[in-house]
């Protein structure tokens, strides 16, 4: 049967809600046509048909008809340009309710966990200003945003990547989600390689020096990293920085210069070269301290990290006596957070740095039943089966996973090896679903809570801890 719509049509068409991933929703008849940008719930919009499938359809507005009782006016120059915040034109309340919604869809008819309730999102406590790193590329390829902006060079740009083209990015000269500095640095860098005539990196010839900058801060202690990726090992070139920046901003503590000839986008590398102060930052969460390194991964929104790992804590109902294993551990945030309220931590996390960093901070903080372990967990049980006769068997695994959820085959190792209790943190709900339904089905579970925390306003993400019981 043909769908009721036809490409390039024209039509008017209701927003009714956001789909997972931030795409406006609406219908014709009861044929669903996703609009993928700048849509909000509420609006009434003339729109032109982009795809047309037997399944669904895609649309992009030509023009707002009625605007929606949530649509505000978004404060970022550039939103909409960039692909970052996608939802700044969208009341901070109407974007939890959204996600709540959304998160209920993917547990309810994604994961057939009809039963399941899922609570309502822990709100953000700041929505501006809230990361603690941020990642500018360079590009010799500027996006143009206006008439105005033709007048700079047209070969250079430092900023972010341009929505809908991976290969050029838009010169900003702030973000309003990324540490207060931004500005300061991204302008300082910008001049000085400008006037040095030092080239930015050509995503396509993989040629260009300058490749990405990378901002962390320490929300709770304000010390200040700047990593500038390059594409070769030349840190002779940004030595002039220094003198510059570290007068500028008296809390930078760390300056690095990350190598990666690789022609991947990523903004770890073969070599990390010191160019100022130290290898690495610290972080509190209480009375903890976090040692950062450039490798490391720790939680972009520190406020809300300390919130998501009371979460964790409520759920895992600790006991004195307790074997804890902390899956995907990172630095050992997680680890070192609940270490107090149980007998033993164990750790596993594939990236060298951060083990290191998580052994320090332990040390730093004077832990000593914790454990970390470095491996890569897609294979660690089962190419070294004695390190499950050799280690005390858990009663809570806690898992962490990147966006991309867990390997099955690590799902199965967990299933073998048959905790009480698992209390699974994920980036992405969607692949935690696909992943908590494997164990459930497999493994003798139910779910027994889920709670969404916020840790990305104006964003489509959401973080969602869920915990995990054995039948009886």
């Amino acid at each position: 049967m043909p769908p009721p719509v036809k490409k390039h049509q024209e039509l008017e068409l209701t927003i009714e809600n956001l789909a997972f991933g931030g795409k406006g929703i609406a219908h014709v008849d009861d044929y669903i046509i996703f609009i993928p940008k700048g849509a909000v719930p509420g609006q009434v919009v003339k729109a032109r048909i982009t795809k047309a499938t037997s399944n669904y359809g895609e649309a992009k507005v030509l023009e707002i008809i009625r605007k929606s009782d949530n649509e505000i006016i978004p404060p970022c120059p550039y939103f909409g340009q960039c692909g970052g915040c996608k939802h700044q034109n969208l009341q901070y309340e109407e974007q939890l309710k959204q996600l709540h919604n959304q998160v209920k869809e993917l547990y309810h008819h994604l994961g057939g966990f009809k039963e399941t309730v899922v609570n309502s999102p822990v709100p953000s406590d700041k929505i501006f200003r809230y990361r603690n790193k941020m990642e500018f590329a360079f590009s010799n390829r500027r996006w143009l945003i206006d008439s105005l902006d033709e007048e700079k060079p047209k070969d250079f740009a430092l900023g972010l990547r341009a929505s809908g083209d991976y290969w050029k990015a838009i010169n900003i000269d702030d973000c309003i989600i990324a540490p207060e500095e931004s500005g300061i640095l991204l302008s300082s860098v910008r001049s000085f390689a400008l006037k040095s005539k030092i080239s930015a990196y050509d995503q396509k010839s993989h040629e260009g020096f300058l490749r990405h900058l990378v901002i962390r801060k320490g929300q709770k202690t304000d010390q200040l990293m700047l990593n500038i990726v390059t594409n070769s090992d030349s840190p002779e070139l940004l030595m002039p920085l220094v003198d510059e920046l570290s007068e500028k901003l008296p809390n930078l503590t760390c300056f690095v210069n990350m190598v990666n000839r690789g022609v991947s986008g990523t903004t770890t590398g073969e070599k990390t070269n010191l160019l100022y102060g130290k290898q690495y930052i610290e972080e509190k969460f209480g009375d903890l301290t976090f040692k950062i390194s450039p490798s490391s991964f720790f939680q972009t929104n520190t406020l809300m990290a300390e919130k998501l790992y009371e979460v964790v804590k409520d759920f895992a109902k600790l006991k004195k006596s307790d074997i804890v294993w902390d899956l995907y551990c990172g630095t050992g945030t997680i680890a070192l957070y609940l270490a107090s309220c149980v007998k033993r931590v164990i750790g596993f996390e594939i990236v060298h740095e951060a083990i290191k960093d998580a052994n320090e901070n332990a040390r730093l903080s004077g832990i000593e039943n914790v454990q970390f372990i470095e491996g890569n967990l897609d294979k660690l049980f089962r190419k070294e089966p004695e390190l499950l006769k050799e280690l005390p068997s858990p009663d809570l695994i806690i898992i962490d996973p990147p966006r991309s959820g867990m390997h099955p085959k690590l799902v199965n190792d967990i299933i073998k090896i048959h905790p009480r209790k698992i209390v699974y943190v994920s980036c992405n709900p969607a692949t935690q679903v696909r992943d908590l339904k494997l164990i459930v089905d497999e493994g003798n579970y139910r779910i027994d809570s889920v709670q969404p925390v916020d840790m990305f306003p104006h964003t489509p993400h959401i973080e969602v801890v869920a915990k995990l019981v054995l039948r009886c």
